[in-house]
């Protein structure tokens, strides 16, 4: 091919495939976009890394419940993953604030005295001091691992607004030093592009909306990252409300990411979790899942109201397989196709227009409905 030829050919190509090829996931609107959010715990069964392999091309394993170090079994199911589906991408789940005891390979080079003690919500717990050098340097090492050694194409950072003015390190260690760790944050994030190499992810958690008692969370951690989860929306309304403010600003938060290219996790909830209903745990499995299925129209639409281009749904009542991983909703087979423009909003209401569907959500009186064409 000419050069000219050549040229003209990448100005005219899919913006999708352009991103694809820098790192970021393919992505379309035939469906409900979707992210799987998981602990794999000491393995998962053949049948359910099809599943995920099947259903999802963007996929993060976090530890789950196992007494094994976890880095080998991500890295077995990374494999498992991409050789059934090549396209998947495959996020490290790697905390940033605090040791998780399911990654014991990685803690055990920790740097002597790295850690700084503290009590949080009123338990005895370590906290990574990020303002030393050598720790950076071992936290971003692992991400760099995460990606050569265990095959993995990035890393999920949760925790990695913890020094923000409203996050836990400024209620545990003052403002002033939280400020100092929030900074050693920013310099182990660019540390960890560099040791992870071109084209890998690096998607952090949370991105938050704001009310009046509630600031913001988020914005500023996405210029040096590739994206974020939005992890509160509704999230144990069995229990507690957010107010109609918070949910259309978060809504806002996410399509305003989105459209700075961002991928961004929306983190649907089905009324309840696993820690807001003890009760309904107890319960078979088909119960948990037939109320899914009857509260999923309203977070659903309220991530269409604001999906942008890499934007993906999860949609489960906890982070473990068992909490709704595996299973599926009629919704996740309508052909959704592309939105005709952004939505349109009304006081508390969003309508918004897809190819094969109509999108209405009031976030005052908690309710969705799609039209599927």
């Amino acid at each position: 091919m000419k050069p000219l030829t050549l040229l003209t050919a990448l100005l005219l190509a899919p913006l999708e495939a352009l991103r694809a090829a820098d790192g970021l996931p393919e992505f379309n609107w035939d469906r409900v976009p979707l992210y799987a959010h998981l602990g794999i715990g000491d393995g998962l069964k053949p049948e359910q890394y099809e599943f995920l392999a099947d259903h999802f091309d963007l996929i993060a394993f976090e530890g789950g419940i196992t007494k094994q170090s976890v880095e080998p079994i991500i890295a077995a199911g990374a494999k498992t993953i991409k050789q059934r589906n090549p396209k998947a991408k495959v996020l490290f789940y790697w905390a940033s604030d605090m040791p998780k005891h399911q990654w014991a390979h990685s803690t055990s080079t920790f740097p002597e005295g790295g850690y700084l003690q503290a009590k949080k919500n009123g338990k005895d717990s370590k906290q990574f001091d990020v303002r030393r050098p050598d720790v950076r340097d071992w936290w971003s090492g692992v991400a760099g691992k995460a990606v050569h050694d265990y095959g993995c194409d990035g890393i999920f950072v949760d925790g990695m607004t913890a020094g923000s003015k409203s996050g836990p390190w400024s209620k545990i260690f003052g403002a002033e030093q939280a400020a100092a760790m929030d900074q050693g944050v920013f310099a182990m994030i660019k540390q960890a592009r560099e040791k992870m190499g071109p084209g890998k992810l690096i998607v952090f958690n949370p991105l938050h909306g704001y009310d009046k008692d509630h600031p913001g969370l988020g914005e500023q951690y996405l210029p040096v990252t590739d994206g974020a989860m939005v992890d509160d929306f509704d999230r144990g309304a069995n229990v507690r409300q957010q107010s109609p403010e918070y949910m259309a600003n978060t809504i806002e938060a996410m399509r305003k990411a989105a459209k700075d290219g961002k991928i961004v996790i929306f983190k649907g909830w089905p009324g309840f979790t696993w820690w807001s209903d003890r009760e309904l745990m107890k319960k078979p499995h088909e119960e948990q899942l037939r109320l899914a299925r009857e509260n999923i129209a309203f977070p659903l639409t309220c991530f269409l109201a604001g999906a942008e281009r890499h934007c993906y749904f999860c949609y489960t009542w906890g982070w473990l397989g068992e909490y709704g991983t595996f299973d599926w909703y009629p919704e996740f087979d309508k052909k959704l196709g592309v939105p005709k423009g952004e939505a349109t909003r009304e006081g508390w209401t969003f309508r918004r227009e897809f190819e094969h569907a109509s999108v209405f959500v009031d976030v005052e009186k908690k309710t969705g409905k799609i039209d599927w064409k």
